[in-house]
C-alpha cells in the first residue's frame, strides 16, 4: 500500500493516537476555533512533526473540507488471524462477505471499534479495498482494530470453527431476531454482500442465523447500518 491521508479534526484527533503510523500533521496557519486549538496542542504533546503551512498547501493534499489538518500516513498492515485469537477471553469478529463499497467498509470499522469488536476480517478479492475513502469513512477508526485478509472468508470461518467460535450470519432470511440468541459468548457475526446478501456457501457454514427487526414499508438496512446494530445488541447483551 501507498501512503496515504487523513483530514479532518476528528480522524486526525483518532490517528495521533497511534504516533508510530503519523509521518507527519499539516496544519493550517493561523486556525483558531476551540476545536483546532485543543487538537493542535495533543499533536504538539504527542511529539508527531509538524508543520504550519497555508490553506492552499492543505488543498493540494485534498479538495475535501480538512478542516485545517491534514496527517500524512504510512501503510496498514494486515494481521494474521490466529495471531489475535484468545481463546482465554471473549471476542467478537465481524466477517465481510463480498462488502464492496468503500464507505460501507469504513462505517463497519467505525462501529466495530466503537463497540468494542475484537477484528475485521475480508476476503482477498470480491471485497472493497482499504483505501483513503475508506480510513477516511472509519473516522480513523481502522489503525485501532485487527484486520485480517484472507484468501477466502470461507478461510478464516474454518479457523474460527477449529477455535469453537460460534458464526452467526445476518440475513432477512432468519427466523430468529438478533436480540433473541445468546450473544454472551465468542462469535464471528458475518455480513453480506449490499445486494447479494451473504453467499449460500458462507451462510451454510454458520451456526446460526439472525434477523433484525424492520418496518415493513422497508425491504432491508443499509449494511452498515445493519452491522452497527448488531453489534450495539451484541455490546447490549454483555454490558
Amino acid at each position: 500500500m501507498q501512503n496515504r491521508i487523513l483530514f479532518g479534526i476528528n480522524s486526525v484527533r483518532e490517528v495521533i493516537q497511534n504516533p508510530s503510523i503519523v509521518q507527519k500533521v499539516l496544519i493550517q496557519n493561523k486556525i483558531s476555533n476551540p476545536a483546532a486549538t485543543h487538537l493542535k496542542e495533543q499533536i504538539i504533546r504527542s511529539g508527531i512533526s509538524y508543520s504550519f503551512v497555508p490553506e492552499q498547501k492543505l488543498y493540494k493534499q485534498t479538495k475535501e473540507n480538512h478542516q485545517g489538518f491534514v496527517a500524512l500516513i504510512g501503510q496498514i498492515q494486515f494481521t494474521d488471524l490466529e495471531s489475535i485469537l484468545d481463546l482465554e477471553k471473549q471476542q467478537l469478529f465481524m466477517l465481510l462477505d463480498g462488502i464492496t463499497d468503500v464507505r460501507n467498509f469504513g462505517a463497519i470499522i467505525r462501529s466495530a471499534v466503537g463497540l468494542g469488536a475484537s477484528g475485521i476480517i475480508i476476503g482477498q478479492t470480491g471485497s472493497a479495498p482499504l483505501n483513503d475513502i475508506a480510513i477516511q469513512a472509519s473516522a480513523g477508526g481502522a489503525f485501532h482494530i485487527p484486520i485480517v485478509r484472507v484468501n477466502h472468508i470461507k478461510d478464516a470461518m474454518y479457523i474460527l470453527k477449529s477455535h469453537e467460535i460460534a458464526l452467526v450470519g445476518c440475513t432477512e432470511k432468519a427466523t430468529s431476531f438478533v436480540s433473541e440468541i445468546n450473544l454472551k459468548r465468542s462469535l464471528g457475526i458475518v455480513m453480506g454482500n449490499e445486494n447479494k446478501g451473504i453467499s449460500k456457501g458462507v451462510l451454510n457454514l454458520c451456526d446460526d442465523q439472525i434477523k433484525i427487526p424492520i418496518n415493513d414499508v422497508l425491504d432491508s438496512y443499509n449494511v452498515s447500518v445493519a452491522a452497527s446494530l448488531v453489534l450495539y445488541e451484541y455490546h447490549r447483551q454483555n454490558n
